[in-house]
């Protein structure tokens, strides 16, 4: 348990300097998410192509790109054996590239997931892998009783950025 509350008081101050740069997207992201945890129905792991896995926002924060830079490389070691078995699960995930969630998404329909949470592990997904690569990546995907509603504020958050 201290070892979680740490990695959580490290992700927090990690966001520090993002807490000053604080937008209208950022405030429009919120409500999204808050209502994708307020209205979903179920959710379960499951393994999506990497080429399937879209992200929600841009990387254009310094501390973001500095972020994304670092997973690439801790990701760079691990490309030719996870290529080789052909999946990422959450185990790898948590080792390589420790966070305090896992990657969650929206189905937007059978070729579109729409990345919520790990947009940052994603882009160095793309970065080390490609983002076409024959990769499984283990995620969280929620599902809703009326998907298009929250589909829709996604896409609009994507649009702003």
């Amino acid at each position: 348990m201290i070892r979680n509350v740490r990695k959580f008081v490290s992700y927090l101050l990690g966001k520090t300097e993002e807490v000053q740069e604080l937008d209208l997207k950022d405030l429009l992201m919120a409500k999204v998410i808050l209502d994708i945890h307020r209205t979903r129905t179920s959710k379960e792991l499951v393994f999506l192509p990497l080429g399937h896995l879209r992200p929600i926002h841009a990387l254009d924060r310094p501390n973001a790109t500095r972020a994304t830079e670092a997973r690439i490389e801790a990701l760079e070691p691990h490309r030719e054996r996870l290529l080789a078995t052909g999946r990422l699960t959450c185990d790898d995930l948590a080792e390589i590239l420790p966070s305090v969630s896992w990657i969650k998404t929206v189905r937007e329909n059978d070729s579109s997931y729409l990345v919520y949470e790990g947009n940052g592990r994603l882009a160095a997904l793309h970065g080390v892998f490609g983002p076409e690569a024959d990769l499984g990546v283990e995620a969280e995907l929620y599902h809703f009783r009326k998907p298009k509603k929250i589909i829709r504020r996604l896409n609009r958050l994507r649009r702003l950025n």
